[in-house]
Parts: structure tokens; C-alpha cells; sequence
């Protein structure tokens, strides 16, 4: 009997959104993931812009401090995280990492909102004229590519949700809330012409966040059913089609002819 359910990955996607993807799974290089001076037109009450310049040496210790605290409060949370390890696994003395941050508190907000800003960065440059599909599908792609390239980043995101956001509530209600809205209207705009399915565009975040989000926060358990060799060149080529193939089916995305 023939399988009526058997995938057929891409037979909705553009051949240019299909050429992105293979460009992206064959870029093997990482973006820098904390930049302090990020531009934003929120200021938050922890933050205060940073003492150094682009590139310098202050800098760069910095984006070392932060991926060092990544690392650390991911695997074990805000309470359980010492400043003296943040230090060592930042490769520089306690006394030197609180010249950069002066609290753990201060650190630990910080980290999580460059975070959550570079998420929601590969999503700037969209714009009412653009092709539907090829947006929500680079989108998609560099999401997956964020998670495999920085799982305890998103595991650190999780852990802080989890909890209640005690710590990025402020972010949330503010900053993420408008940008939601900001990026919705457009999506609302291509639901007026036909191109998007009628979802409130909150939920349309919600679902790519959660589908491209559980390849690194749940790393274990689909390691555990799937048992692959190498998880991140078996895992998340697959992951990324797949989620690409059910939300543009899901969003029912149509070309702008």
C-alpha cells in the first residue's frame, strides 16, 4: 500500500530559498555571537553602553566573559553559577572579569538579552514586498543554525523562561513585545493578499521558536530515540528541512507572483 503521508522535503520551496539552505549548511564558520555595542532603541535598567571600542582588546574580553557565562549558567542556572568559574572558564583572573562586569546579576542579564537580540536580528531586514516563503524560510534556517551552533545559549533562554523570566521580564514586556508587533503587521499584510494563512502572528513566532529551539534544548532526548553518530551533521541538516517543509505547509506561504 502506498504511504499517502511520505515527505517530499522542499517540493513547496523556491529553488533560490532551496540554494540558500545549501549555502547555509555548507558555511561552516561562526558568526561573532556577542557584540556590546549593539545598537538598540531600548536601554534597559541593567545595561549602560560599552567602555570600548568595536574590536579593541576591552571588547573582546568582554564577548569572552559573556560566552564564558553562557556556558556557566546554562548548566547551572543563575543561583548555582559562581563568579570564580565564569572567570576561569573565561580564561582570566576574578578580580579582571569584574573589571568588565561588575555583579553576576549584571553579567547574567546582559547575557541572556545579546541573546535574545541576535535571535531576533536574523529576522531585521524584512520588509511587505518580500517574498513570503524565502523570508520565513532563512528565517527558519538561521534559527536551527543558532541553536546547533549555540545550544547552551538557547538552553541558558529556556532555563530563564522555565523559571518565569525574573530576570528578562522587563525585555520581554518591552523590547521583544514590540518587536513581535513589528514584524507581525507585516505578516498581517500578506495575510490581507492571500500569501499567509490567517494565524496571529504570535503564534507564527511561537512555532518556529519552540520547532527550531528543541534541537538544542532537547538535544538528549532526540539523541536518545534517534541515536545518530554525529548529532550535529546528521540532526540538524534534517531538522532544518523538515521544519522548513511543515511550517510552510503549516503557514500555507504562497509566492509573490
Amino acid at each position: 500500500m502506498q504511504n499517502t503521508l511520505c515527505f517530499r522535503p522542499y517540493n513547496l520551496v523556491s529553488a533560490a530559498t532551496s540554494m540558500y539552505l545549501y549555502r547555509l549548511n555548507n558555511n561552516s564558520s561562526k558568526a561573532v555571537f556577542f557584540y556590546m555595542n549593539i545598537l538598540s532603541t531600548y536601554a534597559l535598567p541593567f545595561e549602560t553602553s560599552s567602555r570600548f571600542k568595536a574590536g579593541s582588546i576591552g571588547e573582546k574580553n568582554q564577548q569572552k566573559v559573556l560566552e564564558a557565562a553562557v556556558a556557566i549558567f546554562s548548566r547551572k542556572g543563575f543561583s548555582g553559577a559562581r563568579i570564580d568559574e565564569i572567570a576561569k572558564e573565561a580564561g582570566m583572573s576574578k578580580t579582571n572579569m569584574l573589571y568588565y562586569f561588575k555583579t553576576k546579576k549584571e553579567l547574567y542579564q546582559i547575557a541572556i538579552v545579546r541573546v535574545l537580540r541576535l535571535w531576533t536580528s536574523t529576522l531585521d531586514e524584512v520588509h511587505v514586498d518580500d517574498q513570503p516563503v524565502e523570508i520565513i524560510t532563512e528565517y527558519i534556517a538561521k534559527k536551527i543554525q543558532l541553536s546547533q551552533q549555540y545550544p547552551e545559549a538557547s538552553r541558558l533562554i529556556a532555563m530563564e523562561i522555565i523559571a518565569g523570566a525574573p530576570v528578562i521580564g522587563d525585555y520581554l514586556q518591552t523590547e521583544l513585545h514590540d518587536w513581535v508587533e513589528q514584524k507581525g503587521r507585516i505578516f498581517l499584510q500578506w495575510q490581507k493578499e492571500g500569501l499567509m494563512a490567517p494565524i496571529d502572528p504570535a503564534h507564527v513566532f511561537f512555532m518556529i521558536w519552540a520547532i527550531t529551539q528543541t534541537y538544542a534544548d532537547f538535544e538528549s532526548q532526540i539523541s536518545a530515540v534517534t541515536k545518530p553518530n554525529d548529532y550535529d551533521n546528521e540532526i540538524f541538516p534534517l531538522a532544518t528541512r523538515y521544519a522548513v517543509e511543515v511550517l510552510i505547509r503549516g503557514l500555507d506561504l504562497k509566492p509573490r507572483l
